[in-house]
């Protein structure tokens, strides 16, 4: 190690002292620069992510208003409480009990069936007696069920019937599933 050299010596031009605290500067100067150009970057990202977001939470939000027209058979529907005739809106008979009929009316119609009315058991809540068309007793239908399994259901124990040479019944039962009941 020799003594009596410094580190300047081994540049080719020394620093003055005035140089060095220019270039301090000038790199402190070249950091803000670089910090508050990140934090506005980061800044522009976040505006644009809350954008975003808004953009996705309205999209996910909107609700679209639909106005859905009860359908209403156009059979005869009777209450077997009042012996009356009941439309869709009236009291004493619910806007989903006669849409039901609706839809078991449009479902029979589809496997081949006409349904000439349907009626109303006065004791009963979440049945509906269909009279078909050519079928000689009513066939019991639940509320609880689908329709075109209904209607299904009912095609085929009709079906039955015809097959086995049965023409007289007072009713068909097909409330539950799986099961279908004649008498």
């Amino acid at each position: 190690m020799q003594t009596g050299k410094t580190i300047a010596a081994k540049r080719n031009k020394p620093e003055s002292d005035s140089e060095r605290e220019r270039v301090r500067k000038s790199l402190k100067k070249t950091r803000i620069v670089k910090f508050f150009g990140a934090l506005v970057f980061l800044g522009v990202l976040l505006f644009l992510s809350v954008k975003a977001f808004q953009g996705w939470y309205e999209w996910i939000s909107r609700k679209e208003e639909v106005i859905q027209i009860p359908k209403e058979p156009t059979i005869q529907v009777i209450d077997d409480r009042t012996g009356k005739e009941v439309k869709l809106g009236e009291q004493g008979v619910s806007t989903r009990m006669m849409e039901f009929i609706a839809e078991l009316e449009e479902e029979f119609a589809l496997v081949g069936r006409k349904v000439v009315r349907a009626r109303i058991p006065a004791d009963k809540t979440r049945e509906v007696d269909l009279e078909i068309e050519g079928f000689s007793g009513v066939v019991k239908v639940s509320l609880d069920r689908n329709a075109a399994v209904s209607a299904e259901d009912g095609e085929r124990m009709l079906k039955y019937l015809e097959n086995s040479g049965i023409s007289e019944v007072q009713y068909i039962d097909i409330r539950l599933p799986r099961k279908a009941y004649w008498k």
